[in-house]
């Protein structure tokens, strides 16, 4: 039985089956949201995709439309609340007790709140309706920054409760998806809000779409990024060395792929030093090993481009040790890395390596959500992430992604 189902039943029933004081605050909570007309009416429209190559177009000097705001949140209130509503349909179609878990029960309240406002917005007619629009579309970035890390740990505090891991895999893929499409679309128009409020255009921007994005440039400010957290958790930097066969800018979202790019440093760096303190035996022999090889690279970034196929990739080679896991189980959410003990005496090296990474510093290590969203994220924009496991040695990680400015519209948002 989902949440939804079990809010539809009469509160009678309930209370005779079920003298939980906890769950009959949730039937008070949400009951009221059960039949609203506005809601079940989005949850059931299909979502309208948005194409990088249109977004670009729309807000083009060159375009003989002027770009309008009042037009511009209307659509965006219309794209959000269909997305929202269909987010919403995906937290009442869980199992009872996942969906009643508290974490992820605060996140549907938040979403079904979203709702609501953006429904008192019927009609966006004035620039100061506009304004107070970009106002609570800016309010609501702020509040889902921190949407991923409560979905994490919501659904490992409910991962027993699901009937099967399809049924959560499905779930997080769903909502997850969405909430990459609201933000880049809130971010594309809260940009361009500010840069004609500001009659600030620069070639170089439409929207949330950098025109001139160098992979090169985005990889190195990842690594800077991650190296301050990496040198802030073990007081160590591995070296890392790139090579660029990509010298063409192209139009592109930043923020996707620098979220992708510091997963993956993340999970490179961290796996060096932990595999080279177990080598090593302690901390100060892996800084004094890493500044006796300074020039010494243990992870390497390939970046490459095929214009014929309008996709560019990302290699990343570390001499991390790699994991003993196969890929598949790689990529499932909630896995952190575990592993079982090995009955021969030569894997002891690699179990107690994998041990010390479960155990290190938060900031380097996640909750297991991190490389199934950089998968997700990587086929939304048209590609793909894969790994190659180098026995003893550590990981290939290939990042691919499409151009979103072509005709071909493999990439949806």
């Amino acid at each position: 039985m989902t949440l939804y189902e079990y809010l539809l039943k009469p509160v009678k029933s309930i209370r005779k089956n079920l003298h939980i004081r906890c769950l009959s605050e949730i039937v008070k909570q949400f009951s009221k949201f059960s039949s609203r007309d506005e809601l079940i009416e989005y949850s059931q429209r299909p979502i309208e995709y948005c194409y990088g190559n249109r977004m670009i177009e729309a807000c083009s000097p060159n375009n003989s439309t002027p770009i309008n705001l009042i037009k511009l949140a209307s659509d965006l209130r219309n794209q959000l609340l269909v997305r929202i509503a269909h987010c919403i349909h995906h937290f009442q179609s869980l199992p009872f007790l996942p969906a009643a878990n508290p974490t992820l029960l605060s996140l549907h309240e938040r979403y079904l709140k979203l709702f609501e406002k953006l429904t008192f917005f019927s009609i966006i007619k004035t620039n100061e309706d506009e304004e107070k629009f970009f106002n609570l579309i800016n309010m609501f970035i702020l509040q889902s920054n921190d949407i991923i890390g409560h979905l994490s740990i919501g659904c490992r505090e409910a991962e027993k409760h699901f009937k099967s891991y399809k049924i959560m895999e499905e779930f997080l893929d769903n909502v997850l998806q969405n909430r990459l499409s609201m933000r880049l679309l809130a971010d594309h128009y809260l940009e361009l809000h500010k840069q004609q409020k500001k009659k600030d255009f620069n070639n170089n921007w439409r929207g949330a779409i950098c025109m001139n994005f160098s992979p090169a440039k985005a990889v190195q400010q990842c690594i800077d990024d991650v190296s301050s957290i990496c040198f802030e958790t073990y007081s160590v930097v591995p070296y890392v060395q790139i090579e660029n066969c990509m010298h063409k800018p192209l139009p592109y979202f930043p923020s996707v792929v620098e979220y992708i790019l510091r997963e993956l440093l993340k999970n490179s760096m961290r796996a060096i030093v932990e595999y080279n303190k177990v080598l090593l035996g302690n901390m100060q022999h892996v800084k004094n090993f890493f500044n006796e090889n300074r020039q010494d690279a243990l992870c390497k970034i390939f970046i490459t481009s095929d214009p014929n196929d309008e996709h560019f990739t990302i290699a990343i080679q570390d001499q991390g040790g790699g994991i003993d896991e196969i890929n598949e189980t790689l990529f499932r959410y909630m896995f952190t890395g575990d592993i079982k003990e090995k009955e021969e005496e030569e894997t002891n090296v690699i179990a107690d390596f994998q041990e010390r990474m479960i155990q290190s510093s938060q900031q380097m290590y996640g909750h297991g959500i991190g490389l199934p969203i950089c998968r997700l994220y990587a086929q939304s924009f048209g590609g793909s992430l894969s790994l190659r496991q180098v026995a003893r040695i550590g990981v290939d990680v290939y990042l691919r992604l499409g151009f979103i400015h072509t005709n071909s519209e493999r990439v949806k948002i």
